[in-house]
């Protein structure tokens, strides 16, 4: 097994998709930003943490842990909790539950004419170097996973912050590395 190629497939985002709709003449100034600004910084984010897994010897047991049978998908397998981290699809995102200073979940709601339209519930994470991220997001949360992820994380790292309110707020920038 070669924990490179695993860890690789899994983090960075499929750009296949972006090159085939780049072919379709009228779409392609559209698939061609949308390639530029979530798929070029999802690759060099997903390189970067490899490297670090690889520099701290950690890289063989993070992709035996992604692959075995103990990691926990959730959000469509967009979140993969393991042991020792949490790894997001196609964001480039790895993070080690030690790490992880504050984690929460946001929803934002689409209106047309004061009507809902569309939901998304998304997680974000922050860690004492990095500012708060939307590391996965999904329609409507309906069966609860977003707070299964966050009781998960809060289960690994009773340290980390849970929810957003200004107390969060300012006790993660009291925290915050400047």
């Amino acid at each position: 097994m070669n924990a490179k190629k695993t860890l690789a497939s899994f983090l960075r985002p499929n750009w296949i998709i972006f090159i085939i709709l780049f072919l379709i003449p009228y779409v392609n100034i559209c698939a061609l930003i949308a390639f530029l600004f979530s798929t070029i910084p999802a690759i060099r984010r997903a390189n970067k943490f490899i490297k670090k897994l690889e520099e701290e010897g950690k890289l063989q047991n993070a992709a035996a842990e992604l692959t075995s049978s103990a990691a926990k998908h959730y959000m469509k397998g967009k979140v993969v909790l393991t042991p020792n981290y949490v790894f997001c699809k196609k964001r480039g995102y790895v993070f080690s539950y030690d790490e992880i200073a504050w984690a929460y979940r946001h929803t934002n709601t689409t209106t047309f004419l004061f009507i809902p339209v569309n939901t998304i519930d998304s997680i974000y994470l922050a860690t004492r170097t990095m500012k708060p991220t939307q590391v996965a997001s999904m329609g409507k949360d309906k069966l609860g996973e977003i707070k299964n992820v966050l009781i998960d994380i809060y289960n690994h790292n009773n340290n980390c912050l849970l929810g957003y309110t200004d107390e969060t707020k300012a006790k993660y920038k009291s925290l915050k590395i400047r």
